[in-house]
């Protein structure tokens, strides 16, 4: 259980510094992509935390992401240990479809990932974003989103500090339900009201 999220938050917020420098390197070693890759599963794993501890603001935690999504080509060609790497030959990534996914779908395909592809521009040799899929999901559909917004997102959570909130007695779950909301959110609803 987080007690004190700000520590979970600085750290957070450090993981997207170390992103902010690896999207603008040119020279990758095999102990970059490590820590590529540690960063980003480290990040999700914090977001992940702060959201199921209610350490953040309702609109931050049930925040919506824009994913590229492409389908598994052939359930007689599954992805597996051996081939995960050849991502052009197991999913059509011809045929892009974007969806929409809340933080904690994301979080739990990065922590669960069996595929995890960078994506490098072929001029500049930056890098753009992550080709990701499940380990329940291998043999359905990949995903990408840009390393910018992962950035973006780490920020975000990592910025996001709720002003109110609010405890209900849930009887049925035995427990409280929460709900927290940022000076943002009052003040939004309020003008919304004037409105």
């Amino acid at each position: 259980m987080i007690y004190e999220s700000r520590f979970w938050k600085d750290d957070l917020l450090k993981q997207a510094k170390n992103l902010r420098t690896k999207s603008i390197q040119k020279r990758w070693m095999e102990s970059t992509y490590f820590r590529l890759e540690q960063a980003i599963m480290i990040g999700f794993y914090l977001v992940r935390k702060l959201v199921e501890a209610k350490k953040l603001s309702d609109i931050m935690a049930e925040q919506q992401v824009n994913l590229s999504m492409y389908k598994h080509k052939d359930e007689w060609n599954p992805t597996t240990r051996m081939n995960k790497r050849k991502i052009d030959k197991l999913y059509n990534l011809d045929e892009e479809e974007v969806v929409s996914r809340n933080l904690r779908f994301l979080c739990n395909k990065f922590i669960h990932s069996y595929v995890f592809e960078e994506c490098f521009d072929d001029e500049s040799g930056l890098l753009l974003g992550i080709f990701f899929s499940s380990d329940k999901d291998r043999n359905k559909a990949l995903y990408y989103i840009e390393i910018q917004k992962i950035i973006e997102i780490f920020e975000k959570v990592g910025s996001d500090y709720p002003t109110e909130v609010h405890f209900t007695v849930n009887f049925k779950t035995m427990d409280y339900d929460v709900t927290a909301k940022t000076d943002e959110d009052v003040w939004a609803k309020i003008k919304e009201e004037l409105q």
